[in-house]
């Protein structure tokens, strides 16, 4: 896909599909019945592979994990408008000779670099944020007269910037320090009544249908629960705001619409609170300086609380300059299993933070045939999309090259591009 150059076009287009009312199964049996072909639901699985990077690319095996607390000496990689979190996937396809030969040296050891995110509030001093993620090679290819030298890395650990130094050749060594993740125990835990131990039992997923006998050993916990927080000075509810299932729970409620591709089927998300505090820092479309806040934060009870005081807020995306109303914050989906925002590069080897979503407005699509070239979604073409009032480049609109593709359109919008909008603007600054 091509980058942010583009000529101007005044022609609007169409919104795109809602979601279908109806299940695949019960589509293909209506289509059975009627004798008509069954539609074909995307495979949420490709974009994930990212195959428009090639299919001939060699697999690093193992896994490199640092000790929590360490000083390691890392080769940093700036990425400008790109803050990794642990868990979330980066492509890249690197040209610049020096940094390639980085790249190359890194594999032959252990496959890990440190992803910096680059600020740019002063266009002529662009300098580095001081804390970063580290990012394990797991899949490359060495190809640089060709396409450049292309790699697949997943951001693993988060640490802070002790010194750092610019080498003669242009790339950057650092000290850093591996935070560690504070997990914090129950604060019940230690007053609790032992003897009860027996009725206590995990905590109901609420964003799903509850059942009558889970009702019941959900009302026999809670009133467990406030039995044991008589024994302290708090009420229950206090306590409830720093239990971290409690929270998980509160947030994947809030998570709930989410889709997986046009299926009614829902996204399957992390259990484990550090993994799933990570992973709605990588869906949610937040600003480069919240993202970086969050990484600043040590315990996951502490970010799900940040998260969570977003998401009970968010309404609407809108366009990062002109402050015109995309969407509704609600029309985002997930054409990929790792959910609705996934990390893209385009073949000048910028990289693309791009959420997908049912429906947008107050844009426009370039009067230029959709194209198939370098589509991060297989079987999709696209068209660059900018702002219908200032004509900043938003993204790109997704068609279906087959008429059975479900969905037959969608919307791909630069993370980058667009403001989230809460309630009120003092809640732009979660309370922690």
């Amino acid at each position: 896909m091509e980058g942010d150059e583009y000529v101007d076009s005044s022609s609007a287009s169409d919104f795109g599909d809602g979601p279908p009312t109806t299940s695949p199964s019960s589509s293909v049996e209506s289509a059975n019945l009627e004798g008509e072909v069954p539609p074909i639901e995307f495979d949420t699985a490709l974009p994930v592979k990212h195959n428009y990077l090639g299919n001939n690319l060699e697999e690093l095996r193992g896994r490199t994990v640092l000790d929590d607390g360490s000083f390691q000496l890392l080769p940093l990689l700036p990425q400008p408008g790109v803050v990794l979190v642990p868990g979330q996937t980066l492509p890249l396809m690197v040209f610049y000779p020096p940094t390639v030969s980085m790249l190359r040296k890194i594999i032959t050891k252990n496959g890990t670099f440190g992803a910096i995110y680059l600020r740019y509030s002063d266009e002529s001093n662009p300098r580095l944020a001081d804390i970063g993620t580290t990012a394990e090679i797991y899949e490359y290819r060495d190809e640089e007269e060709l396409t450049g030298f292309c790699i697949k890395a997943k951001g693993r650990q988060r640490f802070r910037v002790v010194e750092s130094q610019r080498q003669v050749d242009g790339n950057i060594n650092a000290t850093v320090k591996i935070l560690p993740e504070v997990v914090l125990p129950d604060s019940l835990h230690e007053v609790r009544n032992r003897s009860l131990d027996r009725y206590r039992s995990e905590l109901v997923d609420s964003s799903r249908p509850v059942s009558n006998a889970s009702r019941i050993h959900l009302q026999r916990r809670q009133a467990i629960l406030r039995r044991d927080a008589m024994m302290t000075v708090w009420p229950h509810w206090v306590h409830n705001q720093y239990n971290a299932k409690s929270l998980s729970s509160r947030v994947k409620l809030q998570l709930s619409y989410l889709k997986l591709g046009s299926t009614p089927t829902g996204l399957k998300l992390p259990k484990d609170p550090v993994e799933l505090s990570y992973w709605v820092a990588q869906a949610m479309p937040l600003l480069d300086e919240q993202r970086l806040s969050l990484l600043q934060i040590n315990s996951p009870i502490q970010r799900l609380r940040w998260e969570l005081c977003v998401l009970e807020k968010c309404q609407m995306l809108c366009c990062g300059d002109c402050d015109t109303q995309v969407a509704d914050a609600r029309e985002a989906f997930s054409m990929s299993v790792e959910g609705p925002q996934g990390t893209y590069v385009n073949p000048g080897g910028f990289v693309h933070e791009t959420l997908t979503l049912h429906k947008a407005q107050g844009l426009q699509c370039l009067n230029e045939e959709p194209s198939t070239e370098y589509s991060w979604f297989p079987g999709y073409a696209w068209t660059i999309a900018e702002c219908r009032y200032c004509q900043k480049h938003m993204g790109w609109k997704f068609t279906a090259t087959q008429k059975l593709m479900k969905p037959q359109k969608f919307w791909g919008i630069c993370r980058r591009s667009i403001v989230t909008k809460l309630l009120t603007e003092e809640d732009l600054k979660p309370i922690i």
